[in-house]
């Protein structure tokens, strides 16, 4: 794992002040083939003075970026280090369910999980975070995120920036709940501040005057970003969650969901010595949207900050640097939509429970159910998905594991910036509707899921949440993943092969909550089948341990 030469700037929140303003950090950044990530619990100083709990990738809070090349390789080492079972979610990247980081893949406290897969993604900013049933949002709100950067040739022949922290930055905003005691508060509904890259609203960016990329994700738990310059500045959108647009798509305004990725260039020549004001535009978002204006009826749900306009951060413009880009490109790629003839439909609903509610959601009509699977699909075919939002708000829909065209939104032909690659689709209020154009290439499994959820984390800890399978002939290709063994047990388990089981003194079973359901202990398990009647239907993980402590073997199973 090789360091860049950026860092963050440490002083709590990973920020300094200078001359009374506090300057955005950047994330550290490293690259090569193995990376090792360290999921911790820590404190930051968000606020003067004040130690705020979070929790953090390889540091106090948010995560280091991870630049991976197309084609190669890659093993990533998640050591799980919070005390709690965690998982780690790849997300917007292309890769089998078993390395997808999902709910059925958890870390147990003290574990480590090591996928390995090839990098097979587009160049474009994706990101990771814990994606544990029920825990989601109470990880991902307290700061666990991190940017995934992907480098292509493609995107590398082309005239952009790409040096990291100096003219190709990632800027992470986050809505977040702090209380009277300035610490995060579990819940998603009243976000009273919003941070950028781990630190408060209003802080500063140095950038060159030149063109310059920013990687804007919104890694909100609820609510939206309507960005824009506080002098309606052009920008270019470039990218969005899965790749290069076509051409660069002039524009004053961006709207981002929770989970949305854009790449944006900024053309700072000439402004050298100039400040500019990146701020939110919480009254131009449509009703319904998280962060604008509710829907007549829709509650108390208000946050202090929504349906407002507020500075985001300052950008204080420096001297160009060395071979700055002053440029930029007329076309970028070329994407291809998938066609529609002869794919296959498929529909879904999103609703509430009573209709006018603003935190029971179902996704045709049921909640998420860890031994339900939904659908299933084949490898090699090309589906058309209708969603339907029924609800008194705005729903970001995201599929894991590829990307996505989409066909339309509210019936007409999707906004230039939406017609490259896609993982997150808003389904506007009161009967909107999109449809989008999935092919499922590669990877196939007949055990394990992939999932689709709102990712509005409440609402998918809440069970607005579902899974598919991919299954195809034995001749498909697939990827090895670690505990990808799950044998079909009734009342006893028979024990995993190669065990040196002398060592064995202790086996325990948890469910994929990560809650401990089951303890056996022995001076000798022995080889002998575990008892597991008496347990529910469902999948579980075993935990055998030897007399330090010392994790012997794991072994996921599924109980009938």
């Amino acid at each position: 794992m090789k360091k860049t030469a950026i860092t963050w700037l440490v002083s709590g929140a990973f920020a300094v002040s200078v001359c009374g303003q506090t300057q955005i950090p950047i994330p550290p950044a490293v690259e090569g083939t193995t990376f090792d990530l360290a999921i911790q619990h820590g404190t930051s100083e968000i606020f003067p003075g004040i130690q705020t709990q979070t929790i953090g990738y390889n540091g106090a809070q948010l995560g280091t970026t991870l630049i991976l090349q197309k084609g190669q390789t890659v093993t990533l080492n998640v050591h799980n280090q919070l005390g709690d079972t965690t998982t780690t979610h790849w997300h917007g990247l292309h890769l089998a369910p078993k390395n997808d980081g999902s709910p059925h893949t958890p870390i147990m406290a003290g574990e480590t999980w090591s996928p390995s897969f090839e990098v097979m993604d587009n160049a474009a900013t994706y990101w990771y975070h814990p994606h544990l049933h029920g825990k989601t949002l109470k990880q991902v709100v307290r700061g666990a995120a991190g940017f995934i950067i992907v480098r292509d040739a493609e995107e590398a022949a082309l005239a952009l920036p790409r040096t990291y922290g100096v003219d190709d930055v990632p800027l992470v905003f986050q809505w977040k709940t702090f209380d009277a005691a300035k610490q995060i508060v579990e819940l998603d509904e009243q976000d009273n501040e919003v941070l950028v890259n781990g630190v408060l609203r209003g802080g500063t960016l140095n950038l060159p005057a030149q063109v310059v990329r920013l990687r804007l994700l919104n890694g909100s738990s609820h609510r939206y970003f309507d960005f824009g310059f506080a002098n309606s500045l052009a920008f270019k959108q470039i990218g969005g969650d899965g790749g290069l647009l076509d051409a660069p798509v002039s524009m004053t305004k961006l709207v981002l969901a929770p989970g949305e990725r854009a790449e944006i260039l900024v053309d700072l020549s000439g402004k050298e010595g100039q400040n500019l004001t990146l701020r939110q535009f919480g009254t131009q978002l449509p009703q319904g949207y998280p962060g604008g204006a509710m829907m007549m009826g829709g509650g108390s749900m208000m946050g202090v900050l929504d349906n407002t306009d507020f500075d985001l951060m300052k950008i204080a413009v420096a001297a160009p640097t060395a071979g700055a880009v002053t440029t930029i490109p007329a076309a970028l790629t070329v994407n291809t939509p998938y066609p529609q003839a002869g794919a296959a439909s498929r529909t879904f609903g999103l609703t509430a429970q009573p209709m006018m509610s603003m935190d029971n959601f179902f996704i045709n009509g049921a909640k998420f159910d860890m031994e339900t699977v939904n659908f299933t699909t084949e490898l090699g075919k090309t589906e058309v998905w209708t969603l339907t939002n029924s609800t008194m708000m705005a729903h970001p829909f995201h599929v894991h594991g590829l990307s996505f065209y989409v066909v339309s939104v509210n019936g007409a032909a999707p906004p230039a910036n939406m017609k490259g690659w896609k993982d997150v689709v808003t389904v506007p209020p009161m009967t909107g509707s999109v449809k989008i154009a999935l092919r499922f290439d590669d990877f196939a499994d007949p055990d394990m899921p992939y999932m689709y959820h709102c990712h509005i984390l409440s609402h998918e800890d809440a069970g607005m949440m579902g899974q598919f399978l991919v299954t195809s002939p034995a001749s498909a290709t697939g990827e090895a993943a670690p505990n990808s063994v799950c044998p079909i047990c009734i009342n006893s388990l028979p024990m995993p092969s190669g065990v040196d089981f002398s060592k064995v003194v202790r086996a325990e079973v948890f469910d994929l909550a990560g809650r401990l359901v089951r303890v056996h202990e022995k001076g000798n398990l022995g080889g002998s089948p575990l008892d597991v009647s008496g347990l529910p239907t469902g999948t579980y993980l075993m935990k055998m341990s030897d007399a330090t402590g010392k994790t012997v073997a794991v072994q996921r199973f599924f109980k009938k």
